[in-house]
């Protein structure tokens, strides 16, 4: 049934033109009914069959369809966001299972260690030592260890991979754990799963030491140095590895200088060394007190008798000491320190008896050239000095010169008495000079006689084919 939207007259579904009022009905086809509120033209009039409560139920029908449209589109947007959340809680669940997996952080590090990768090792490595360092610097030791022993690397991976089964607690780990890298649980990701990283345990170094003030090194960085003698003192925590300790002393007698290789995994976190423990002090005595000590060649400006408590020095010293005696430098015999030594004597015996030797050789010579020179002038044959002076000398020509010349002038001579006043002997041992007193009695031609006493001071040399010989003469002041 259709009616006119302006009279509310019934027509006929196919009428283009209300026959009522005129009214176009094809323009409100096209267009969005308007329904306007009912107007009584003429009550009496019974053609007029317009029921307003059938239109009002209409339009509270299409109200209620309206409404239950909306409510639908909300109930869609709730259940989508809905389904986000749980798409979200699963992915959630599942990204946290996934990093919780112990297994796979054993895996990964694995794999950083064949590659290298130390960047992501800084990452799935720690220590509950915070003192330790942890960084893909730090770590270069322990990944040099691997690669140099990979046969401990097999058993590192073994005791991860049995760690698997049951991680422990970071906060229960501590320098007495039994493994130098251990699998730990160390807090939670997303506030409910599981963090895990593989720990590793601190180590220390202890170096005793005999004395005060020897420093250290570990792999050309500084460590610090002895506190006082015979003392034992720590340093750490290092990343587990093989280091290179250098100890360095100095005092005025010593320079020390040594290398210590320190495995600091073998030793199971706390490596002990002992530093310089041959060093000692010395009570050092001698048969010449006022003589000056030497240490390793070098005079460390120390006498005898001031060395009651001398060093501390090493079983690589040499100690030797040496002194003036008839301005020859006499040397004693050489002591060789050890660590359980704690007096020494230096001994000059041997370059007394070597000097005294000499002495004496000398005083032969010079009694036997003094004498031998008078009988020469005496019968005018100047070889009879020729064993005590040297061939081609000063000495040699000027004698002989003396010899022939005093002979032919009828002066003769009468050997009293020689001795050497002193001595000068080189180092070598082979050369120097004596001063003599020599007293002659001299025959003159006339009759008369004089006492002669003379000081001389004579150059002398060794040659191994004779011994020693005089070479010069002069007269002495």
């Amino acid at each position: 049934m259709k009616f006119c939207t302006k009279c509310g007259k019934e027509v006929i579904e196919e009428a283009q033109f209300c026959t009522n009022c005129g009214n176009n009905l094809r323009e409100e086809s096209t267009a969005k009914p308007k329904i306007d509120p009912p107007v009584d033209l003429d009550a009496t009039n019974p053609s007029l069959d317009y029921d307003i409560n059938s239109v009002t139920s209409e339009s509270k029908s299409n109200e209620n369809v309206s409404g239950h449209l909306k409510l639908s589109k909300k109930n869609k947007i709730v259940m989508a966001a809905f389904a986000v959340l749980i798409i979200l809680l699963i992915t959630t669940v599942k990204v946290g299972n996934s990093l919780s997996d112990p297994g796979k952080l054993v895996t990964r590090f694995q794999q950083d260690i064949k590659t290298n990768n130390t960047s992501d090792l800084e990452n799935i490595l720690c220590s509950n030592d915070t003192r330790l360092n942890v960084d893909s610097k730090s770590i270069s030791p322990l990944l040099s260890y691997f690669k140099s022993k990979p046969t401990y690397l097999t058993q590192v991976m073994q005791d991860l991979n049995a760690d698997v089964m049951s991680p422990k607690d970071i906060s229960s780990l501590t320098a007495k754990s039994d493994h130098t890298l251990t699998l730990a649980r160390v807090g939670k990701s997303f506030f409910i799963f599981p963090k895990y990283k593989i720990n590793i345990k601190p180590s220390f170094i202890d170096i005793k030491t005999t004395v005060k003030d020897v420093s250290f090194s570990i792999n050309k960085t500084v460590m610090g140095k002895s506190d006082a003698d015979n003392s034992t003192k720590e340093f750490g925590p290092y990343m587990p590895g093989t280091y290179s300790i250098l100890a360095n002393y100095k005092n005025k007698y010593i320079t020390l200088s040594k290398p210590y290789l320190v495995d600091l995994i073998a030793t199971n976190g706390v490596a002990n060394i002992s530093v310089f423990d041959d060093m000692t002090y010395l009570n050092i005595t001698s048969d010449k007190p006022d003589a000056d000590i030497f240490v390793n060649g070098k005079n460390v400006n120390v006498k005898v008798k001031n060395a009651s408590h001398f060093g501390p020095i090493d079983s690589s010293s040499k100690i030797y000491a040496t002194c003036k005696v008839d301005g020859k430098t006499l040397t004693s015999d050489e002591y060789l320190a050890t660590t359980d030594d704690k007096d020494a004597y230096l001994s000059f015996e041997g370059a007394s008896n070597t000097i005294n030797d000499i002495h004496a050789q000398l005083d032969n010579l010079l009694y036997y050239y003094a004498s031998n020179i008078a009988q020469a002038v005496n019968n005018g044959t100047p070889s009879y000095i020729d064993a005590y002076v040297a061939y081609g000398s000063s000495l040699y020509n000027t004698q002989h010169s003396y010899i022939s010349k005093t002979y032919d002038s009828g002066i003769r001579e009468n050997y009293i008495d020689s001795k050497i006043i002193n001595y000068n002997i080189n180092d070598d041992n082979k050369s120097g000079t004596i001063t003599s007193s020599e007293s002659y009695t001299i025959f003159h031609t006339n009759g008369s006689e004089t006492p002669s006493t003379s000081s001389y001071i004579y150059g002398f040399k060794y040659d191994a084919s004779i011994g020693y010989q005089l070479t010069s003469i002069s007269k002495a002041k």
